[in-house]
């Protein structure tokens, strides 16, 4: 499947799933007011009840003396009642009327002055079957003897929020299941990707491998088949050129395969490390020789500043050569002009920091993420000038993980790349 199929597919799915969220999320909105619409009803029904049985024990008419039951906010209902009322029958009136229509819900009511609001009696109570918790004034307190005040009975549910969310109960369980799909399908689709972006670096991987053990082999074969035919009328320069090239290139051959075989070692963890006593500072300067003459020859340089007190650590010297020479070897080859390459140590309370500098073509920034990446290679179109197997930094990130230490990288395009190794000393 092309890319372009590829990308089609994850948009549309993208598109899909963000449309299935928005109309559950539009369902869940609407599943909250209804329910909200008829916990509203069901209150006002209530109060409305009470209302009417309050006035009619008072022996007011209902058809000019009820009044509609007012929302005066989300939680927040008032009746007015024009009747001198008990406190108690109120209590019980509103919580049986709550209680019939399965409205257990806790709740607070009180009866007001509407001259002046002044709270004549209040009470607390945890749900409609339970008592009230709070006091209660024993009586209402009339200000001119025989009047008939107005009282508004107001009653407020603080969580009438929590209550309704409970009651869509089926509709949070939908929901959770549509995420847990959505997420199962999103990572589905990411390890598809990911397999399919594997697939494309180990095709990549191939084909680097066959060029770059095509050379030695080919090397070997001519030069074995010069000195098969031609051996008795060699002179002993050209016969210790042809030894000396045909033993070169099983070297090289060796290294290569080897590097692999390392790389299948860390994959399955089977790695075992000869850990001893190592001097950093040492195997820097081994390793900057080897790089040397290649440097020179293309009139590069090598710098090292050695800052590091502490330079002695507890690793695999060999491991961790082999590491810092991919580096220096990478910051070698990924230079257009003369290479000109720094290499720091310094203290740091977590250990020896070696940093490796060089002035070459960089690395775009949207590449860095996946430079320790097995077989990656940053792509330069179809075409990679620089020779190899995309195993160097992947190698580098596994051996500082086997030594628990930690490898950066800061670079860009066209001013550089600056790789940092930290290596604890203990």
């Amino acid at each position: 499947m092309s890319r372009q199929k590829i990308q089609i597919i994850l948009v549309l799915a993208c598109v899909s799933l963000v449309a299935l969220l928005s109309v559950q999320l539009v369902w869940l909105n609407k599943a909250y007011n209804a329910q909200e619409r008829a916990f509203n009803h069901t209150v006002q029904v209530a109060l409305t009840n009470v209302s009417d049985q309050l006035l009619a024990k008072s022996g007011r008419d209902l058809k000019t003396s009820a009044k509609p039951v007012q929302q005066v906010a989300s939680n927040f209902f008032v009746a007015e009642l024009q009747a001198n009322v008990d406190p108690t029958e109120t209590a019980q009136l509103l919580a049986q009327e709550l209680a019939q229509r399965n409205l257990q819900e806790k709740y607070e009511f009180g009866l007001y002055n509407s001259l002046d609001d002044t709270l004549m009696f209040g009470q607390y109570i945890a749900a409609p079957q339970q008592k009230a918790i709070a006091g209660e004034t024993p009586a209402i307190r009339h200000e001119k003897a025989g009047s008939v005040p107005l009282y508004n009975l107001a009653v407020v549910f603080p969580g009438k929020t929590s209550f309704i969310l409970k009651e869509m109960e089926f509709w949070w369980y939908s929901t959770g299941t549509l995420l847990v799909v959505v997420l199962f399908f999103a990572y589905t689709l990411s390890q598809i990707l990911r397999e399919k972006r594997l697939s494309e670096l180990k095709t990549d991987f191939i084909n680097n491998l066959t060029h770059e053990l095509q050379t030695p082999i080919t090397n070997i074969g001519l030069a074995s088949e010069v000195l098969r035919k031609r051996s008795e009328t060699l002179s002993p320069d050209r016969l210790t050129r042809y030894h000396d090239l045909i033993h070169s290139e099983n070297e090289r051959l060796r290294a290569q395969v080897e590097r692999v075989l390392q790389m299948a070692t860390l994959e399955r963890q089977e790695l075992a490390l000869k850990k001893e006593t190592v001097d950093l500072h040492a195997l820097l300067q081994e390793t900057g020789q080897t790089l040397t003459p290649r440097l020179q020859q293309r009139a590069g340089h090598l710098r090292l500043n050695l800052q590091a007190t502490q330079p002695l650590i507890h690793a695999d010297g060999l491991h961790v050569a082999n590491a810092l020479y991919s580096l220096l070897d990478n910051a070698e080859k990924y230079s257009t002009q003369a290479p000109e390459i720094e290499v720091t140590t310094q203290d740091t309370e977590q250990g020896v920091l070696i940093s490796i500098r060089d002035r070459g073509i960089g690395i775009k920034q949207e590449f860095q993420k996946f430079l320790f990446d097995k077989f990656y290679r940053v792509p330069q179109g179809n075409v990679h000038n620089v020779k190899g197997f995309g195993l160097g930094l992947s190698y580098v990130k596994a051996i500082m993980d086997a030594h628990h230490g930690q490898v950066t990288v800061e670079s860009m395009e066209q001013q550089g790349t600056c790789f940092r190794l930290l290596l604890p000393v203990n």
